[in-house]
């Protein structure tokens, strides 16, 4: 030990409620060495980390860290109360040593009194390094085994609390549980319902701010007799509480569903506030193009950014014109292709705006109004599938490991059997699931017609009701010589449904006038060309008819 030492003075603990290690009693250790006769040092620095575990890296520690990196000069000897305040890793300690080495310091546990100066010390401080290793491998398993035991009896582990549920005690005695909070799970059921009558995450959050409804943290600091924060919903926040799997009382760890050795989902609540298969539904709607682009405005019209040109493929947007009449300025507005300023559509699509609104209302209560609504089925198996075959290669590659004998050691026979139980579980579980979807239909009846869910929606509703029952408007300009528009509005959905239903025409239709083409889907034509079957071309076809008459026109403009 050389004279008078610089001493960096090192605390650390994980957890601040340690009164075995606590900061001041560390210090006080740390200060009475340095200031003994035989040392006579002084402290020049501390480096203190609370809340830091012992398995973390010293230079990456918050207050350690720099002083390794950038004051080195400044010390000469590390002083800390126990090796394991140091490090609780024996490769962190070992290169903790040679960096010393290297730098003329050494490292002092004051009250094991172990100085590194010293071969002897040094050989100490590796055993005592190896044991704190080893106690931090017990603690870590021990809290896991302690997590794994209070979910499994269905005890909340930590973390926020999930959307819509309040802590209860255990029945058993031990933690807390979750169950519904009556106030906010009746807020999550409406939101759910509202989803499915096709209101949008947008119209939500403005619907819950113009009511005053605090979002759940401001909620969560009201209970606590905290003020609020006067946090506003948005869209975003409307969609990541509908598709949070913890409102179906699914665990997640890092984004991922926890299973139990089964390969069964393990459940944080025994009453979740939604159904799996609710959650799937919800799931289904926020994953398509919708959940990508959330909109922060809500649409000024019904069919902006659903109807499309029919040349060019583009959407349509709503715009408008003020024109000067006798009277005075008048407003007029229309849908127009989006391709229009660009001039890359060489024959943009473009229609008055109360005229194809009234044509789509008409079509769909005059000609379908009849017509049973039937939703998709909330679950898809391809997802499934992808799992199911991503665990049997997990199956498979195990398997051959251990036919190639990886798992011939003392105990890990033991490992190979319960990995291979609980591969060979989910796989059954897996199959099981995807074959029942298979057999299920995939539409559902909702015993409604189209006439009575179509009036009761406002404009933005019928947008998400066209999207969700994939039906196209689209408008052609200059497609015949006596009109400036044609429209055609094709129902690609209510095809498949007529055949897997064994549903008649006249259970669909409730006029003449609407054709189902080869592909199997019903259209309904306005002003459009008249094919040799007396049927309305479909969009494909008319796209074709118009690019030629386009290429017509050029031509004849050339002679």
């Amino acid at each position: 030990m050389i004279e008078n030492p610089r001493i960096l003075g090192v605390i650390r603990l994980s957890v601040t409620t340690d009164a075995s290690t606590a900061p001041e009693r560390q210090r006080a250790a740390i200060e009475h060495w340095a200031s003994s006769p035989y040392i006579n040092g002084t402290v020049i620095g501390w480096a203190e980390d609370l809340d830091v575990s012992g398995g973390l890296d010293p230079f990456k520690r918050p207050k350690l860290g720099p002083w390794l990196r950038e004051r080195a000069n400044e010390f000469d000897v590390v002083a800390v109360l126990k090796i394991d305040r140091l490090t609780r890793r024996s490769k962190h300690f070992a290169e903790m040593m040679e960096w010393c080495q290297e730098r003329g310091k050494t490292i002092v546990s004051v009250t094991e009194g172990i100085d590194m100066s010293t071969p002897m010390g040094k050989m100490f401080a590796q055993i005592i390094a190896a044991f704190a290793e080893g106690e931090l491998d017990t603690i870590r398993a021990r809290v896991q085994a302690s997590a794994q035991t209070r979910l499994e009896m269905g005890v909340w582990t930590g973390g926020v609390l999930p959307f819509g549920y309040q802590f209860v005690d255990s029945s058993r005695g031990k933690g807390k549980k979750l169950a519904q909070d009556p106030e906010y799970a009746a807020l999550l059921r409406e939101i759910v319902d509202r989803i499915k009558a096709d209101w949008s995450a947008y119209r939500i959050a403005v619907d819950l701010n113009q009511r005053n409804v605090p979002t759940w943290r401001d909620y969560l600091r009201i209970k606590a007799g905290k003020p609020a924060r006067g946090i506003k919903w948005n869209s975003s926040t409307i969609v990541a509480i509908a598709t949070n799997p913890t409102a179906a009382g699914f665990y997640t760890y890092k984004g991922q569903q926890v299973e139990d050795e089964e390969g069964n989902p393990i459940m944080i609540a025994s009453d979740p506030i939604m159904t799996a298969a609710e959650w799937n539904q919800m799931v289904v709607r926020f994953t398509t193009d919708e959940r990508k682009a959330v909109r922060s405005i809500p649409s000024r019209s019904m069919l902006g950014g659903v109807a499309i040109c029919g040349l060019c493929g583009a959407n349509l947007s709503s715009a408008k014109k003020t024109k000067q009449n006798k009277s005075g300025p008048a407003d007029y507005f229309y849908y127009t292709c989006n391709n229009l300023q660009n001039g890359t559509c060489t024959l943009p699509g473009r229609a008055k705006r109360p005229f194809l609104d009234d044509l789509v209302n008409e079509t769909i209560t005059r000609l379908f109004g009849g017509a049973p609504v039937f939703e998709k089925s909330s679950v898809d198996s391809g997802p499934l599938r992808i799992e199911l075959d991503a665990v049997r290669a997990r199956l498979d590659r195990l398997e051959g490991d251990y036919m190639a004998g990886m798992y011939d050691g003392e105990g890990q026979d033991e490992s190979y059997w319960k990995m291979h139980k609980n591969l060979s579980a989910k796989v059954s579980r897996l199959r099981a699931e995807v074959e029942v979807i298979d057999s299920s239909p995939r539409y559902l009846n909702t015993g409604r017609t189209y006439g009575e869910v179509w009036s009761e929606k406002d404009d933005e509703q019928k947008r998400a009701f066209l999207k969700k029952h994939n039906i196209t408007i689209a408008v052609f300009k200059d497609l015949v010589d006596h009109s400036r528009e044609s429209v055609v509005i094709e129902f690609k959905e209510l095809g498949e449904i007529v055949r897997e239903n064994n549903l008649l025409i006249e259970d669909i239709v409730q006029e003449g006038s609407v054709y189902l083409n080869a592909s199997g889907f019903y259209r309904y034509g306005w002003n459009t060309p008249i094919g040799d079957d007396g049927s309305v071309p479909t969009v494909e076809q008319l796209r074709k008819i118009a690019k030629r008459r386009v290429a017509r026109k050029r031509a004849a403009a050339v002679t």
